[in-house]
C-alpha cells in the first residue's frame, strides 16, 4: 500500500491546482469544524477487496481507490445566476477533471499491474459548505 500511495501522491503533484494531496484520515468527518486541508484538496483511500495467491509468499491484490476531491466552496449554480459567476461555480469540475485525466489509465509496472480505471464518480450531499467529488479507480497490484 505504501508504495502505490507514494506513486498517487508522486502523480497527483504534478497537478498545479491540487493544494493539499493525503491519506482519507477523516478529515472531513467533523462538519462542526473546518478540516485542517488545503484547499483544492485530493484525499486518497486504498482499499483491497479482495486477493489471490500466487505463491507462498506473493498475492495479486484487487485494489480500489477512493480519490475524494475537496473544495472549500461552490457558489451559486441556479438557473438566475449569472454566466461569470455560474463559470466560476463550475470550476470545481475542471479540477475534477484533471485529477481523473492523471489517474485515468495511469500504471506504473514496479508499482501496480494494470492501469487505474475509473469505475465510478459519487456527488455526497453535505450539511457544510465543502464539496466532495469522489472518483472510484480500480487496479490489480502484487505483494
Amino acid at each position: 500500500m505504501k508504495d502505490l500511495f507514494v506513486y498517487l501522491r508522486q502523480l497527483l503533484k504534478t497537478l498545479p491546482s491540487i493544494a493539499w494531496i493525503d491519506l482519507d484520515k477523516g478529515q472531513l468527518n467533523n462538519y462542526e469544524v473546518r478540516p485542517s486541508i488545503d484547499f483544492p484538496a485530493v484525499l486518497l483511500k486504498l482499499e483491497y477487496p479482495s486477493t489471490t495467491k500466487l505463491s507462498g509468499k506473493q498475492q495479486q491484490c484487487n485494489v480500489i481507490l477512493t480519490a475524494s476531491i475537496v473544495f472549500d466552496f461552490m457558489d451559486d449554480t441556479s438557473s438566475i445566476t449569472p454566466d461569470d459567476i455560474l463559470e466560476q461555480s463550475l470550476k470545481v469540475f475542471d479540477i475534477a477533471d484533471e485529477v481523473h485525466k492523471k489517474l485515468q489509465g495511469a500504471m506504473d509496472v514496479t508499482v501496480i499491474r494494470t492501469p487505474l480505471d475509473r469505475a465510478s464518480v459519487r456527488d455526497p450531499n453535505r450539511a457544510d459548505k465543502i464539496k466532495v467529488l469522489q472518483y472510484v479507480y480500480t487496479t490489480k497490484t502484487i505483494e
